[in-house]
């Protein structure tokens, strides 16, 4: 009897051990399956410039993009925003390619001048083409100085942007002596800080104003969204960082077509086909209770959008609507 009673009460105790590591797998298992999913929902963190001349585009762009910045994207430095795992951090863009390189942040919006004169080992994402600019050698408007080859060694260049202004001289075989300045340098020959400066030019104006021509392009520089080799390892990290890439494209494809409506005669489709070719062909659609009259829809160049509207009218059609689109995912 007691060694049944025994043979039990160990059989149970071995059943009641069996329980307890497999609910100890089962609970090690959920954590590592959480863990795992943390790591690869991990939140990202884009910088774009806090203000200057690429901040409100920027902001524009994500908001078509459906990225949700809120209300407060104005006062706070970094938002997180809700259902994307991505947080926006608001910086200078000067510092937006060192916080890249560094890990800071893992991509951003800033423009090829300033990833070139920071230096960092940047990826090119996608070049957003706005916030277009060249960065110049500029002299004194009654100077001499006609080009580069007219340059003499000892020349004192002002600029906000030495790095480049260095390399620049340096592959051109001029020992030139670099004025370091934060603003207006413009203003620096008129001063006799220096002889002639380099700095970035967009319509020329402030140039023709402050009595300075340019003489040689260094660069040309648009905002463009930069990441980082070691982001981008993060598989994690690089499908948002695709996805977010992707949407942004779209808002910048879109900004190009219009959407064209119109109601236009059947025998008229040839025609039509013509006047829109749009992306693989106008859609062309019946109208109900009219045999002779299609509704005929087409993405269209917004620099095509007159002609387009006044070949329509010609072939007869009517009702002809022209919309603006947020995004066109091809």
């Amino acid at each position: 009897m007691i060694s049944d009673i025994w043979h039990i009460a160990k059989s149970r105790f071995s059943i009641v051990v069996n329980l307890c590591l497999l609910v100890l797998r089962v609970r090690a298992y959920i954590i590592i399956c959480l863990a795992y999913t943390k790591a690869i929902t991990m939140t990202v963190k884009m910088a774009i410039p806090n203000k200057g001349r690429l901040n409100e585009r920027a902001i524009e762009i994500l908001t078509k993009a459906g990225i949700n910045l809120g209300s407060s994207w104005g006062r706070s430095l970094n938002i997180k925003v809700p259902d994307l795992d991505l947080e926006v951090i608001f910086v200078r863009a000067q510092d937006i390619p060192v916080f890249i390189d560094s890990g800071a942040v893992d991509f951003g919006i800033t423009g090829q001048d300033v990833a070139a004169e920071a230096g960092s080992d940047l990826v090119l994402l996608h070049n957003l083409g706005f916030g277009h600019c060249r960065f110049s050698v500029i002299v004194p408007e009654d100077s001499a100085m006609k080009s580069v080859a007219d340059l003499k060694d000892g020349i004192r260049i002002a600029t906000t942007f030495p790095n480049v202004t260095s390399k620049f001289f340096e592959e051109q075989g001029i020992k030139a002596q670099i004025v370091n300045v934060q603003g207006a340098a413009e203003i620096m020959p008129y001063l006799g800080v220096a002889d002639i400066i380099t700095d970035l030019v967009e319509t020329g104006g402030t140039l023709r104003t402050n009595h300075l021509k340019e003489i040689a392009t260094v660069m040309v520089s648009d905002a463009c969204l930069f990441s980082s080799e070691k982001a981008l390892a993060d598989e994690g990290k690089k499908q948002q960082i695709e996805e977010i890439t992707d949407a942004i494209r779209s808002v910048l494809d879109a900004d190009e077509k219009k959407y064209v409506m119109a109601d236009v005669p059947k025998d008229k489709l040839d025609d039509v086909n013509r006047i829109l070719p749009g992306i693989g062909g106008a859609t062309v659609l019946n109208i109900a209770g009219n045999d002779s009259i299609v509704a005929v829809h087409a993405v269209v160049s917004s620099k095509d959008t007159y002609q387009v509207v006044r070949d329509l009218k010609k072939i007869g059609a009517t009702g002809i609507l022209t919309m603006p689109i947020e995004r066109m995912v091809e």
